[in-house]
């Protein structure tokens, strides 16, 4: 039997870094279409530099903002571009004419931006240090509300796998659901660190498959829930376990971005210090690899 054959088709992950991208500045945050066949880099000299994955050339350049590029994301169809930059401004791009098509002015830097997953006329944005705010193109912005009886701000809010849903969190570790058309509040849960200690959410993640999401907390733990178990409880409270616990015992690393796989069945999780670890959705860490590049003018594929 022929094992090196059959040890090339067991690996569902990658094994090594696959090349680099050249942007010519400092990349700050990059977003792949849907099909995964281009590639958007906002750096930190304003432009938006779109690879082709396949030729990894450069497709198209956009001078989008005067500050650094924040966040980054994609239309359904891959034809618009969303981008959100520290200059208070976002940005809808038709990538195929290098085009600006919308503008819209904020009060405070974007941290966030992020378009619905069906529609092409909606997307979501989380400024700083304010409220999220629900944006359709040519029509109303709408604010989401915050924990009224905490009182805290939502830091970060993202649309569910079908956008039916928008899940938010805060510095307390609350986690707000609301529906996405009329803003009215589902549920609520609370991420919690042993018995009654609260942490910080960074982030919130959906998968692309199945109704699993996972939560990025300040206490360093990637934590996968089962979104079925989400149920809509008229605003009421209540308590959701995680399904999966996922953390770097060694080193403690505190975790940037984290995202699911195409299918699923593994979660990327990339540190600050230039450590990139990938999870199975079944067990536990599987691949560890340390990137010792330090240029500052590269994306690692």
């Amino acid at each position: 039997m022929n094992l090196d054959l059959l040890e090339s088709f067991g690996n569902s992950y990658p094994d090594e870094a696959d090349g680099i991208l050249e942007s010519g500045s400092m990349t700050l945050t990059c977003a792949f279409n849907r099909h995964g066949s281009l590639l958007a880099a906002g750096s930190n000299d304003g432009r938006i530099v779109i690879f082709d994955v396949i030729t990894r050339g450069i497709a198209r350049f956009l001078q989008a903002h005067v500050h650094p590029v924040c966040s980054l994301s994609w239309s359904r169809n891959g034809f618009l571009l969303l981008s959100g930059s520290m200059d208070w401004t976002i940005s809808v791009w038709e990538v195929l004419k290098g085009e600006c098509l919308y503008r819209y002015r904020f009060p405070s830097p974007i941290l966030r931006v992020q378009f619905h997953p069906i529609e092409t006329d909606v997307f979501l944005v989380c400024p700083m240090k304010l409220r999220p705010v629900l944006v359709k193109i040519k029509g109303e912005q709408k604010h989401i509300s915050f924990d009224e009886e905490g009182g805290e701000q939502s830091i970060f809010a993202s649309f569910d796998r079908l956008g039916q849903r928008i899940f938010t969190g805060n510095s307390r570790g609350k986690v707000l659901v609301f529906d996405s058309n009329s803003l009215e509040l589902l549920t609520s849960f609370q991420v919690t660190t042993g018995s009654s200690t609260t942490t910080g959410i960074k982030s919130i993640e959906f998968a692309r498959k199945g109704s699993n999401f996972l939560v990025n907390s300040s206490d360093r733990i990637i934590r996968v829930y089962d979104g079925d178990l989400v149920k809509a409880t008229n605003g009421e409270p209540q308590q959701v376990e995680p399904v999966q616990k996922l953390q770097d015992l060694v080193n403690r690393t505190q975790w940037k971005k984290c995202c699911f796989s195409g299918d699923a069945e593994f979660i990327c999780a990339g540190s600050a210090v230039n450590m990139i670890c990938i999870y199975g959705t079944w067990h536990m860490a599987i691949w560890l690899k340390y990137c010792t590049d330090k240029k500052e003018n590269i994306c690692l594929m």
